[in-house]
């Protein structure tokens, strides 16, 4: 596929590329990161789920942010920690630490299903995940995924964007994308609740704390809205629209503990509603072609240029 380049004179580059191999765990920065036909090489790669069935994420176990994450790929290891266990945890790529054969699981995201297959591990990592989360759960890799079918308003079969994307486990995209500048222009408008007395203590926002893949600087605050697509460097992405926000983004840490606020959800309700959506940042699908599956360097790095297409 090839991207278009508008000419502008607004410079725009990528300021940070993140990682996040455990959904809904904390995640890693990087100066730069292989793409895959997945998105960012291993982002949510990985899943916890309870015994029961249910995928855990920090809706309802928000501990989970306080699990900390980083990859060695030179070394093909994924290491976790977590406050509440002792010890870093090591997963090797390609171990005996695997409990069982790869097997099939359905996963619904909204109105899609999904079909990934998934392989498990031996309990002495679950337990360790288990006492993390402080509840009964066990560890999934995701090895490929299928779209399978999508259900209607009704019950009937609908239109599903994206049906032949291969994705990880993730709600909605491949990657996640928002500005600095439209995180300065949200920071600016909770200060000014803040001064006139609508809102509680002061809070300034990293961009993390909407666990974007990518950061990108320059331009007006949301600019990125009315992007069709970008290229950086040579790698050329689609975007999908507005990332609808939940209050997840309302989850900080504060002296070790995860804590709970109704910001900066409440601001955005106020400005960034749309069709009952609440809009911050933008997805984006990466456009992989035949010829770049066979390409060495198929990285992004920090310090890129960004060329998006606004037509």
């Amino acid at each position: 596929m090839r991207c278009e380049r508008r000419l502008s004179t607004t410079v725009f580059r990528l300021k940070s590329i993140t990682i996040y191999p455990i959904k809904s765990c904390g995640g890693f920065s990087v100066e730069g990161w292989p793409l895959s036909c997945t998105g960012l090489l291993h982002d949510r790669e990985w899943i916890l789920k309870s015994l029961t069935g249910e995928i855990l994420t920090q809706k309802k176990v928000p501990e989970m942010r306080l699990i900390s994450t980083f990859i060695d790929l030179s070394q093909g290891i994924l290491f976790v920690e977590s406050p509440r266990c002792e010890g870093k945890l090591q997963i090797n790529f390609e171990s005996d630490s695997y409990c069982c054969h790869k097997e099939a699981m359905d996963l619904q995201a909204q109105s899609k299903i999904f079909r990934y297959e998934v392989q498990g591990y031996h309990n002495e990592i679950n337990i360790w995940f288990s006492n993390a989360v402080a509840r009964p759960c066990t560890l999934l890799r995701c090895y490929s995924s299928q779209y399978y079918s999508c259900m209607g308003k009704i019950g009937t079969a609908g239109m599903c964007r994206d049906v032949e994307t291969r994705l990880n486990f993730v709600n909605e995209a491949q990657f996640l994308l928002i500005s600095e500048e439209s995180v300065s222009d949200l920071n600016s408008r909770l200060r000014s609740n803040v001064q006139n007395g609508s809102a509680g203590p002061q809070i300034q926002l990293d961009p993390l704390r909407f666990r974007p893949n990518l950061v990108i600087s320059g331009g007006e605050p949301y600019d990125e809205d009315g992007w069709r697509s970008l290229k950086i460097r040579d790698k050329c992405f689609t975007s999908l629209g507005g990332c609808n926000r939940c209050q997840m983004i309302n989850l900080g840490i504060e002296t070790g503990r995860v804590k709970k606020s109704t910001e900066p959800l409440a601001t955005l309700a106020s400005y960034r509603r749309v069709k009952g959506k609440i809009l911050f940042g933008i997805l984006l699908r990466y456009e992989i072609d035949n010829e770049e599956r066979q390409e060495v360097d198929s990285w992004l790095r920090v310090g890129q240029e960004v060329f998006p297409n606004f037509d």
